[in-house]
């Protein structure tokens, strides 16, 4: 596989990771007030405290990048992500959670810009367009898979599972990061 697709793969798997985490909690806001016996207006916090992290890293992701390089970078925010995640799988009240979710959301916010970053770096200027549609076009289908995946979780395994199935697609995506992304 020639290594521009490699690099979108790679974007690709950490993309999705990220979008479907901030929809499939959704689903599951009820079944965590159950859980952690708290009023919906405290549980709506995980997804609050989620994209408030994930938003504000976005600004510095480019100067990380450049500091430290994009490889790097994405693999330190991959296993943020994938790490917080499980923490979030395993946490036992909701402060525990809502402290696991702030890394992830951290983590999250870094793969996007940095991603894209690495995305346009691989692609020449005239192939930028079609690297542009194969992401976009997954970026738009993922958003849609998280409530209906949160749902038969939620339903069929356990909440926990909203959070520990970023494991084994984040450990791919680190894998092949480390092994298949040169610096970028």
């Amino acid at each position: 596989m020639a290594y521009k697709y490699r690099v979108m793969v790679v974007y690709i798997a950490g993309l999705v990771m990220t979008i479907i985490d901030g929809t499939v909690v959704n689903v599951a806001l009820p079944t965590l007030a159950d859980e952690f016996d708290v009023p919906s207006t405290d549980i709506e916090w995980i997804a609050i405290v989620y994209l408030l992290s994930l938003a504000a890293v976005i600004p510095v992701a480019g100067w990380l990048g450049d500091r430290y390089g994009t490889k790097r970078m994405f693999v330190v925010s991959l296993g943020t992500f994938v790490a917080a995640s499980l923490l979030c799988g395993l946490a036992q009240d909701l402060p525990q959670l809502l402290v696991f979710r702030v890394l992830q959301g951290v983590g999250g916010g870094l793969i996007t810009p940095i991603g894209s970053a690495m995305l346009f770096r691989a692609f020449p200027l005239s192939e930028r367009s079609t690297a542009s549609v194969g992401v976009l076009s997954v970026a738009v289908v993922a958003p849609a898979i998280g409530p209906v995946l949160g749902g038969v979780i939620v339903d069929n395994i356990s909440w926990r599972w909203i959070f520990l199935i970023n494991i084994p697609i984040g450990a791919v995506a680190v894998a092949l990061a480390v092994q298949r992304v040169s610096r970028c």
